[in-house]
């Protein structure tokens, strides 16, 4: 399955991609260079404002998309990264059309190790901040009292 994605297309989606109107928004921009505004992102994708705009705000916050003021409401349009990152982002657009189910996959695959990785911070914060609070407030556990 992910053998056939190049390696530099596997890195960005892991690095820059988290869901799939991020993925749709940034080829979408790429593709058609015109200044789009949220509302016809909204029309073309079938998609609610909601996920526009928090799919475009995580691009921008990345450096992939360029908000631009128009006259009644912002534009968006995609934003080069250079040389080697902007060949990456063609060869994705490449791989998505010939082989879309694979590019979803490995961004499945993607989200749930983010998930993973956030439950296992989670998990030993939890740790630390104990130890943390131990140490201010000394043991006082019942057990320790004896």
């Amino acid at each position: 399955m992910g053998d056939t994605i190049p390696e530099d297309v596997r890195a960005f989606l892991s690095l820059y991609i988290e869901s799939y109107e991020q993925l749709e928004i940034l080829l979408l921009l790429r593709r058609e260079p015109s200044l789009w505004t949220g509302q016809r992102l909204c029309s073309r994708m079938n998609v609610s404002l909601s996920l526009v705009q928090a799919a475009v705000s995580a691009l921008y916050a990345k450096g992939l998309v360029q908000p631009l003021s128009g006259p009644s409401e912002e534009h968006y349009k995609a934003q080069s990264r250079g040389e080697p990152l902007d060949e990456t982002m063609e060869r994705l657009a490449s791989v998505y059309a010939d082989r879309p189910i694979e590019i979803i996959r490995l961004m499945s695959t993607n989200a749930i190790e983010r998930v993973r990785t956030a439950a296992l911070r989670t998990f030993v914060d939890a740790f630390v901040l104990r130890k943390h609070k131990d140490k201010d407030h000394g043991d006082r556990s019942p057990l320790s009292r004896g």
